[in-house]
């Protein structure tokens, strides 16, 4: 496989289509498609976009919740010539109308669920299926389509935001052929045929792997819910009646899938490889993998978004020495690496350097924004003329095998939940509420569960209403956990703030919380405050507003069912957030056989949550 399939993502699934349309290509909660559907499906809402002026590097927001349909209007939007922005259903509204104005979407592609929502962003709307294209005038859409320009392979294919340090997210662009580029490396690590399944969001690039290593081969993309991918139990009983060769996924998502003690490790396993990425990969977790699947192979592959997806690979061996880390890797295909020092020289192997990339992986740069392009993608003095690199941030020493080891940041950025976030957007977010003077924010907990931390300061401001403004304007992992509301900040002797000197994050109650009863009530409460790193927990206290997370939930869950020897669903934690609610819930009755739709359950926890924010806000939603 290689170049030869096309020049564009697009024109590679349609190589695989005329192989064998009746294959299939994706299997998605909400359909099942062929090649072939796929492919007309696809095109309908290219022509759709199209009529609506969409071409060659023109965004187009793409908001739909994980399923074949989302997939349909990814592909379209790429046959039309435009860019898809994935945008994740679970963002505020205003950070989607945000993200759109800054791509300078020309149209959204999303579901007659969220159209409502989407027309409040002015922009025209396609929902896949919704024409009658889609039922059989598929000459009229086959001319229509032969009709539109070729795209070439300079042309974007998506943009992703990624956090940025000036305090707004960044506009990743990248092309096409920046793209296929990191698929041929890809090629050489994977087989033609294999199934995939998308755990991780799409709109993150480290799902996009999955949907394109299935499409472009010629496998079967197995797309799961939001709720299967958090739930163990589910994930494990769609893996038994679906089986998946392959997945790539962040290594925390994964060890809480596992269980803490790595037991439920043998039923969310693929069949052939698992890549990791997105975070450091803990030793620990690869022994357990190796513990219940010997045979699998495991992978961890590094990339920033700037660089195309990954841009390191490592193959771990089946005897993983004693060792803190997991070496990155190597580079990929046509991918050059230097390890630099604070004079921009070359240092010797074993010395930590700050990582530069040079290739044709490099992304085009941000979009709308050349000055920040410029500064970040630099002339790379070690390449041929007009050669560029990317400077990572990220600090590595070289080793003896020639693997290179992640030995920490350059800057304050951090990872949570496998999500590359800036402390200094986040503390830009809690300085825009009007009651806030100086705002700071840090990280804190252990690898795997670092949450943030915000500080502010204001009189009258409390904890609640900076977390609430916060959480309507920034995604779920930006949101600080907890906020600590300060009389002064405390400053160095040249007037910053020194965060050295800023207390240790404690959640501050508003309301009274209301002491566990013994027996029960007392029992899961002590699970919570474990689970959550708190020193105790109210019977009132909402996991969600005390600093839980979906994965903290689905740890929680693990170590419910192992105490109490009680079968417990994720869908009942969402359900009875509170451990007043669990208490009675389990004392009172036996969770039904048949739940209703998890999806349900969690739009009524967010509107729920949502009120509560209001409340805080004094009735601000703004």
């Amino acid at each position: 496989m290689g170049a030869t399939q096309g020049t564009t993502l697009h024109e590679r699934i349609a190589a695989r289509t005329r192989e064998d349309p009746s294959r299939t290509a994706v299997a998605g909660p909400d359909a099942t498609l062929t090649y072939g559907e796929l492919e007309r499906r696809a095109e309908d809402v290219a022509v759709r976009l199209a009529a609506l002026g969409v071409g060659v590097d023109r965004p187009v927001g793409l908001l739909v919740p994980r399923s074949a349909a989302m997939i349909v209007g990814m592909l379209g939007i790429l046959r039309a010539g435009g860019a898809y922005l994935p945008l994740d259903p679970e963002l505020p509204a205003t950070r989607v109308a945000a993200l759109l104005a800054a791509a300078g979407a020309a149209a959204l592609v999303t579901t007659p669920e969220l159209a409502e929502r989407a027309g409040g962003h002015g922009l025209p709307v396609v929902v896949p299926g919704d024409s009658p294209g889609e039922q059989g005038e598929q000459g009229q859409q086959g001319e229509q389509g032969r009709q539109r320009p070729p795209v070439p392979a300079s042309a974007l294919c998506y943009v992703l935001f990624t956090s940025g340090s000036t305090g707004e997210p960044k506009a990743v662009a990248v092309e096409h052929r920046q793209y296929t580029h990191y698929l041929d490396g890809l090629y050489e690590r994977i087989e033609p045929g294999w199934s995939w399944a998308l755990v991780s969001t799409f709109s993150a690039d480290l799902g996009s792997t999955n949907v394109f290593a299935a499409l472009t081969t010629g496998g079967c993309l197995h797309v799961l819910t939001r709720e299967q991918a958090i739930d163990s139990d589910a994930f494990a009983a769609y893996f038994a009646q679906h089986p998946v060769d392959a997945m790539k996924l962040v290594p925390s998502h994964l060890a809480a899938l596992a269980g803490a003690d790595g037991a439920a490790a043998g039923r969310v396993l693929p069949r052939r490889l698992l890549i990791c990425a997105g975070e450091p990969l803990p030793p620990g977790l690869v022994r357990r993998i190796r513990t219940a699947r010997a045979d699998l192979a495991v992978e961890n592959h590094y990339g920033p978004t700037e660089t195309t997806v990954s841009m390191l690979a490592h193959r771990v061996p089946q005897d993983l020495p004693e060792t803190a880390t997991v070496p990155l890797g190597r580079p990929l295909r046509g991918v050059r690496v230097h390890v630099l020092g604070p004079d921009r020289e070359p240092v010797p192997d074993g010395v930590t350097g700050e990582l530069h990339i040079e290739g044709a992986n490099l992304a085009r740069g941000y979009l709308g924004s050349p000055a920040a392009t410029a500064a970040a993608f630099t002339p790379c003095p070690a390449g041929p003329p007009g050669a560029r690199m990317y400077a990572t941030g990220d600090l590595v020493r070289r080793l003896p095998t020639g693997d290179l080891e992640f030995a920490g940041r350059a800057d304050d950025q951090v990872k949570v939940m496998g999500y590359r976030v800036e402390p200094g957007e986040v503390a830009a977010v809690l300085a825009r509420h009007p009651g806030v003077g100086q705002s700071a924010v840090l990280p804190y907990g252990g690898a795997g569960e670092l949450r943030l931390a915000g500080y502010v300061t204001g009189p009258g401001v409390t904890a609640a209403q900076v977390r609430a403004f916060a959480a309507d304007r920034l995604p779920e992992h930006m949101v600080p956990a907890v906020v600590v509301v300060l009389d002064a900040m405390p400053l160095t002797p040249n007037g910053k703030i020194d965060r050295a000197a800023l207390p240790a994050p404690a959640v501050e109650r508003t309301a009274p919380r209301g002491a566990p009863r013994a027996g029960l009530e007392e029992q899961i409460a002590a699970i919570w405050a474990e689970t959550l790193g708190l020193e105790n927990v109210g019977v009132d206290d909402s996991f969600f507003d005390i600093g839980g997370t979906s994965l903290l939930l689905m740890r929680l869950r693990a170590r419910l069912v192992k105490s109490l020897d009680r079968e417990i669903s994720m869908v009942m934690l969402f359900r009875n957030p509170t451990v007043r609610l669990l208490t009675r819930h389990l004392q009172t009755a036996a969770e039904p056989a048949s739940e209703p739709d998890p999806g349900r359950a969690r739009s009524r926890l967010t509107t729920a949550a949502r009120a509560r924010r209001r409340a805080a806000m004094g009735g601000d939603e703004r």
